[in-house]
């Protein structure tokens, strides 16, 4: 009888051992944990930068004509005043041409205005006015005969207004002479010279003019730098102010880069900026704010949404060889950062009636504490109180969790 009351009470004592065991099994709840380490910490703004030439010149046509001549290639290096192209004077050479032959003939006519007239002149005038007249009387006659002839159809229309012709030449040329013989009659007016010299005047400041455009058909290098851009071949025609060439100094070069405005109330100028483009081997090239734009702007995202941005201009420290304008980069602006201070993921964090927790692993078992937080940065956090180099903070914690709860770290 002892035995078996001593058998019943093993099986009890065993049973009883199982099930806490399950109990305590069930109840341990397994989680992922990582220590409390000390490490460097920044807030940042992240957006892409754009290299650009720290001195860069466009090159327009002055004036309208063709390109007769391209001297350079684009990625030349040339010097302030370097010959780039050339355009066709031949039509500013016409003009000059034109205007000294009007120039001449006016001067002509001012020598003859201002030449005395004797009588054995005024009689020479007389004589080629009869002689005007003459041939007038003569044309006149033709004309009459051919009249008849042509309303009688015994010549043709072109015989006809040949005599026509000939009839006005020779009235016009009474006309003239007659002229001259009133002119030369009359007392030479003051007037008259001050009109020739402003003719002379006149043209002389267009021929200044014509040659000082010369320099306008000759196109050269306005600053010292490469040839970033050429849109222009020989036997383009260009209209004043058509964009031929761009030139931009790489030797010295920053970043320009689009802020959205909701970030740019945290970003000053003097802020640290790191730099970097996997693809060209550029890692954590240090630059620095040294302009923020006064305006605003609309741009389109990739996403099409409407975005107000701000740009600022960032100083590079120094410039790999490999950097050309136009590159795109990856920039960091550093807004705030801390060296050797405590570190943890953001995702041990969580919030209890507006205040920070994280659970931490003493001997197996979840306790709770209030922390106080930093920076926060890629998905880490700064804490400055509430934890200590090397304490376990639980990562991800679930609803199952709770304040003394067992748990167990996976491995």
């Amino acid at each position: 009888m002892k035995k078996k009351i001593v058998g019943i009470i093993t099986i009890l004592v065993i049973a009883t051992g199982g099930i806490f065991f399950v109990m305590n099994r069930e109840a341990t709840v397994e989680v992922d944990t990582i220590a409390v380490e000390e490490g460097h910490i920044a807030k940042y703004v992240e957006e892409i930068g754009v290299v650009k030439t720290e001195r860069n010149a466009n090159v327009y046509a002055v004036t309208a004509g063709r390109v007769t001549e391209v001297l350079v290639e684009v990625g030349d290096e040339v010097k302030r005043g370097d010959l780039l192209a050339r355009m066709d004077t031949q039509p500013l050479s016409t003009q000059a041409r034109e205007l000294q032959a009007r120039r001449d003939v006016i001067t002509a006519q001012y020598r003859e205005a201002m030449r005395t007239i004797d009588d054995e002149e005024l009689e020479k005038l007389q004589l080629q006015l009869q002689d005007a007249e003459v041939r007038l009387q003569e044309a006149e006659r033709n004309l009459n005969n051919n009249r008849q002839l042509y309303e009688a159809g015994a010549i043709s229309q072109e015989v006809y207004r040949t005599t026509v012709a000939d009839f006005e030449v020779q009235e016009r040329n009474v006309e003239k002479v007659k002229l001259d013989i009133e002119i030369a009659q009359k007392p030479l007016s003051e007037n008259i010279p001050a009109q020739f010299q402003a003719q002379l005047r006149q043209i002389d400041l267009q021929l200044e003019e014509i040659n000082s455009r010369r320099g306008d058909f000759v196109v050269t290098a306005p600053i010292e730098g490469t040839l970033m851009i050429k849109v222009v071949e020989v036997g383009s025609y260009l209209q004043p102010g058509t964009h031929m060439m761009e030139i931009g100094d790489t030797k010295d070069l920053y970043v320009e880069s689009d802020i959205l405005v909701a970030d740019i109330a945290k970003v000053k100028e003097g802020d640290s900026v790191i730099v970097t483009n996997k693809d060209l081997g550029i890692l954590g090239l240090k630059g620095t704010i040294r302009k923020i734009h006064p305006q605003a702007f609309t741009s389109i995202s990739d996403l099409g949404i409407e975005q107000k941005r701000i740009k600022v201009d960032i100083e590079i420290e120094s410039s790999p060889q490999n950097l050309r304008p136009g590159y795109d980069l990856d920039i960091k602006i550093i807004l705030e950062e801390r060296a050797n201070v405590l570190v943890i993921p953001e995702n041990a964090l969580f919030q209890q009636e507006g205040k920070d927790y994280v659970f931490i692993n003493e001997n197996d078992v979840a306790v709770l504490r209030e922390v106080e937080k930093g920076i926060e940065s890629q998905r880490r956090v700064e804490i400055i109180r509430g934890l200590q180099k090397g304490d376990i903070v639980i990562l991800s914690p679930d609803d199952a969790l709770e304040e003394g709860s067992a748990v167990k770290t996976n491995q």
